[in-house]
């Protein structure tokens, strides 16, 4: 109707009024709009949508649309597609549409590694400072000087405190105020691990393309098992660790519904005949990964903190109601099971989302997935003889460690195509560096090399492969050069640019990172920059019982040479 109006009133004559119109013929009036109303009914018909494109298409002034609806129809100018529009540089990192219906954009997000840390010790260092020295962002450290017993209210679950201090940091950089050096965007990515016992091998362009590839076949995988025309509910956005062994046990306080997880995607004979047989509560060497571990998390700001909210909320009503909690990847887990119920019963139920919230009262779709190759992060636990840290050019060493695992024909062959495309961080230290030449973990039977080792295993005292293994790692005898390198201030470089369905994706560090490269503290807010914290603060152990343990860069750089 108003479409009409405004039609009418642009073909009233000039100088009149639609009450006072000049006196004309009567039948002439009639004819006149009787013609115009046919025209438009015509127009509107045949290409309502190209209609709105010419009377709405941003064009400013009266005289676009007088000069449209006075000029006879013409179809062929009408019916051309609306030309997308060009993708506009982004002024802050982190701007990103999610609407895969839109045309490709050029986006560009910034990347955080996000660590809880408590208290200092050589073995955080090690974390802090391989990520550094490969040239991961500045880690952001949350929770120092926390005591889990606060949280927990009791002498156990040590861990806890890593889901309000995951959700304080969310909440703080992802509010308006925040300060724009440490400031995220729902869409901007977020890598939370334990500090006390990964160690980063592989720079983060290698880690970004993996979690793309890793999300875009899971949502395949999800679209498959879909099988509808129908909008999809649910998505992959974040990725976990995965492991061999459903764990805490129920009698730990959590229910994590294991039984409902997803098979693995990996191959079913992948340990031999015995695949996913545990012949004992203590032997899971045969089960393909599908569990999850809290080691790692990575995903966008936004939806991290819509997880870890859920988590807090099941945290803190189980310490409410006097429950005992051992472990945070409980917590998460059960996260994680009630997603995979919901998911289950949405496919066996096609019902309108607005119709499935109303059944269950809330949305537990969380978007979160496996990492069931161990690509992102290997956990060594439950696999602690599966791999081995070794130089990927000797065939020799790689065959004769295959044979003694029983795997034949050898699976680990070379170096992974994304890791030989990626830019070697020896560039700038040596002439010609060769991944192939340079000491890495790989698994032999999932022929994973992870971009994060960790270093979980802890029977037969394999915790100490923190110490064992620490100088076998290729960055080792050129650590202090890295490092110099990486901690001096200056201009943000690309950490990487990945093609992905949407259009191309550049991350950054956050602009925090161009004058403060040590690693910053979060506290209880980001309305100002976070604060570098010192090596000797985060590294070097306090003194227990009178006793003066050795200087911290006696074990991270076994040089002489004292700190950085």
């Amino acid at each position: 109707m108003d479409a009409l109006r405004r039609m009418f009133t642009i073909y009233q004559p000039l100088g009149t009024s639609p009450a006072h119109p000049r006196g004309r013929p009567t039948a002439l009036v009639a004819i006149a709009i009787a013609v115009l109303v046919m025209i438009f009914l015509f127009s509107s018909m045949s290409n309502t949508n190209a209609y709105f494109n010419v009377t709405h298409g941003g064009q400013s002034g009266s005289g676009s649309g007088l000069n449209t609806m006075a000029q006879p129809h013409q179809p062929e100018q009408l019916e051309l597609p609306k030309q997308p529009q060009q993708p506009q540089p982004s002024e802050q990192p982190g701007e990103l549409n999610l609407d895969l219906q839109d045309p490709p954009q050029d986006q560009n997000r910034r990347f955080v590694v996000l660590v809880p840390a408590t208290a200092p010790s050589p073995n955080l260092c090690k974390f802090l400072l391989s990520a550094i020295a490969l040239g991961y962002p500045s880690p952001v450290i949350v929770n120092w000087g926390v005591d889990f017993r606060n949280i927990t209210k009791w002498d156990h679950g040590r861990t806890m405190s890593k889901i309000p201090g995951v959700t304080r940091y969310l909440d703080a950089v992802l509010r308006e105020d925040a300060h724009p050096d440490d400031k995220l965007k729902e869409d901007d990515l977020v890598l939370i691990a334990d500090g006390y016992d990964i160690w980063f091998q592989l720079p983060p362009e290698v880690l970004l393309r993996r979690y793309h590839d890793i999300n875009a076949k899971a949502n395949a995988r999800l679209r498959q098992q879909w099988g509808r025309d129908s909008p999809m509910p649910m998505r992959q956005s974040i990725i976990t660790a995965s492991q061999k062994r459903c764990y805490p046990p129920p009698k730990a306080g959590s229910v994590m519904r294991c039984d409902v997880l997803p098979e693995s995607p990996l191959r079913v004979d992948l340990y031999g005949s015995d695949t996913d047989n545990n012949f004992n509560e203590t032997d899971f060497h045969h089960v393909r990964p599908r569990f999850i571990n809290g080691g790692t998390y990575m995903g966008p700001a936004g939806d991290l903190r819509r997880m870890f909210r859920r988590a807090l909320f099941k945290l803190e009503s189980a310490v409410g109601r006097g429950e005992k909690l051992y472990s945070e990847q409980g917590v998460t887990g059960e996260v994680l099971g009630e997603q995979e119920t919901w998911r289950k019963w949405r496919r066996e139920h096609d019902v309108a989302d607005d119709d499935a919230m109303a059944m269950t009262q809330q949305d537990h779709e969380f978007y979160i997935g496996m990492d069931y190759k161990q690509e992102l992060s290997i956990p060594t636990v439950f696999s602690e003889e599966d791999g081995v840290i070794i130089t990927l050019n000797n065939k020799t060493g790689i065959d004769m460690h295959s044979a003694a695992l029983g795997i034949s024909p050898v699976r680990l062959q070379g170096v992974p195509d994304d890791i030989s495309a990626a830019q070697n961080p020896l560039e700038a230290i040596t002439e010609s560096p060769d991944w192939g030449d340079m000491p890495l973990y790989a698994d032999f039977f999932t022929e994973a090399v992870p971009a994060l080792l960790h270093h979980n295993a802890h029977v037969n005292s394999l915790k100490e492969r923190r110490v064992w293994w620490w100088d076998q790692t290729w960055f080792f005898n050129y650590l202090r050069q890295l490092l110099t390198l990486r901690l001096t201030p200056g201009e943000l470089a690309p950490l990487a640019n990945v093609k992905t369905g949407g259009g191309n994706v550049t991350y950054w560090a956050p602009q925090s990172d161009k004058v403060r490269r040590k690693p910053r503290s979060f506290l209880d807010s980001v309305v100002d920059p976070l604060a570098e914290m010192e090596f000797e603060t985060l590294c070097q152990d306090p003194e227990e019982d009178g006793e003066i343990p050795q200087p911290w860069s006696d074990e991270v750089f076994r040089d002489g040479k004292g700190p950085i």
